[in-house]
């Protein structure tokens, strides 16, 4: 047997490359958004897999089509073998759909749709499904079967999280599997992508927050809102591309608290309330997984000559959280920390019941002139307002859906917060306020 002594310089490889060819874990799970590298990595390292195995070694590469393997799959393969000089090593036959090493190995293309299917292999070493979102649950079942008779085989699954009720969330992130890596990427890992192209992945945001989740985020795609929290929002009437920072404003900061992260939304209004040319903008969010200190610090560089008033989250009135001082609130500390005086704090006691905050909300929202979000500055928000569901499963009227997995929904209880106390006279005229949470 031929062997082949090569090394490659770090920079020809990515950090999705770097886990995914550590780990012996017999799952890897390789997901995320679109332009992260994930099958770029998963094909480097199924070459050179193939041609640095001391043992000659079987790879099937499969996809749901077959004939779709023929248009990006077999020639980024190709590729990567050309990349790494690695052609008088291979030999690619176009009858048989195999790349061949000279080590013995072989890598085999094929679709779940040809005649032979996965019948006539036995011997696998290793398996990389590529789109693995196309498959059906009963056809992953049946790769697995396949996948016997050898030590440390490996099964590599590459897709992108359209959907989360797919089968591939339920098997593999709703339950424990045992022998499993997840690696999860975004445009942001990948060194090669060109600006062009994030730019381009940065506009879904937009136009279309789902997608902007899935293909940019590589978060699960969200089910049809079937019981919208939210259902006076309309993307036509509230969404804007931008929105212009207007410096003869205050800035209003509503803040969310928990421990990954504080949120924090930031909106400009008019001083009157109610005229037709009254309005309400949300301009920015902050959102990162920061300490408090840093985030106020983000948010005094952002708006650094704006009176800046502070409200929120009520629990940010206890001094419990032990913090800087043992009886520090949060409200204390982020006076503190954005250098402001007390006149410009505006604290609710307690937060609103769902129900109450629900009423009020969508009663503004349908009626109050020029609400309107900054796609640009606040994509997480506004897709909270597209996703935020009535929770089925609570026994009181109107709760809004949370989960720290899919529903998180901090951005939106500071959008909460922020109408509660800056809207009380909207809130008396249906009589909702007065009743906490």
């Amino acid at each position: 047997m031929n062997e082949i002594h090569l090394s490659f310089p770090a920079d020809k490889f990515t950090n999705v490359f770097d886990k995914i060819s550590k780990t012996s874990a017999r799952f890897v799970i390789n997901y995320g958004g679109t332009a992260s590298s994930k099958s770029f990595s998963a094909a480097q390292n199924e070459v050179l897999k193939a041609a640095r195995s001391d043992e000659a070694i079987k790879t099937l590469v499969i996809r749901k089509v077959g004939a779709t393997l023929r248009d990006s799959v077999i020639p980024s393969f190709r590729s990567r073998v050309e990349e790494f000089d690695l052609s008088p090593y291979f030999k690619f036959s176009k009858t048989e759909r195999t790349l061949t090493c000279v080590t013995g190995s072989q890598i085999i293309f094929r679709g779940l749709d040809d005649p032979d299917k996965l019948k006539s292999f036995e011997g696998l070493n290793r398996i990389l499904v590529e789109e693995a979102a196309e498959l059906e649950f009963e056809d992953f079942l049946e790769l697995n079967r396949r996948a016997r008779g050898k030590d440390n085989i490996q099964i590599t699954l590459t897709f992108n999280p359209v959907h989360e009720e797919h089968w591939l969330k339920k098997h593999f992130f709703d339950q424990d599997v045992e022998d499993k890596v997840a690696v999860k990427s975004t445009y942001n890992d990948n060194r090669f992508i060109t600006d062009k192209d994030r730019e381009q992945i940065e506009w879904m945001k937009r136009y279309d927050h789902n997608q902007y989740r899935v293909y940019a985020l590589g978060e699960w795609g969200l089910r049809t809102n079937t019981m919208p929290w939210l259902f006076t929002f309309d993307r036509e009437r509230h969404l804007r591309p931008t929105l212009p920072f207007m410096p003869s404003y205050p800035v209003h900061l509503s803040f969310d608290f928990n421990r990954e992260p504080v949120s924090c939304i930031a909106v400009q209004m008019s001083p009157h309330r109610g005229a037709k040319d009254s309005f309400v903008h949300f301009i920015k969010e902050f959102a990162a997984d920061v300490q408090l200190k840093e985030l106020c610090a983000r948010i005094r560089a952002a708006f650094p000559a704006s009176i800046l008033y502070v409200t929120g989250d009520a629990s940010g009135n206890r001094g419990d959280i032990g913090f800087d001082h043992r009886h520090s609130t949060y409200y204390q500390m982020i006076r503190s920390y954005l250098g402001i005086s007390d006149r410009l704090l505006h604290l609710n006691p307690r937060n609103l019941m769902h129900h109450d905050s629900r009423q009020l909300i969508n009663m503004l929202f349908a009626d109050y002139p020029n609400i309107l979000l900054s796609q640009e500055g606040c994509p997480l928000l506004a897709n909270d307002c597209i996703i935020a569901t009535v929770d089925d499963e609570s026994s009181k009227p109107g709760m809004l859906k949370k989960d720290r997995n899919m529903y998180k929904m901090d951005l939106f209880d500071a959008l909460r917060y922020f109408f509660q106390t800056y809207f009380k006279d909207y809130a008396d005229k249906v009589g909702v306020l007065g009743r906490a949470a």
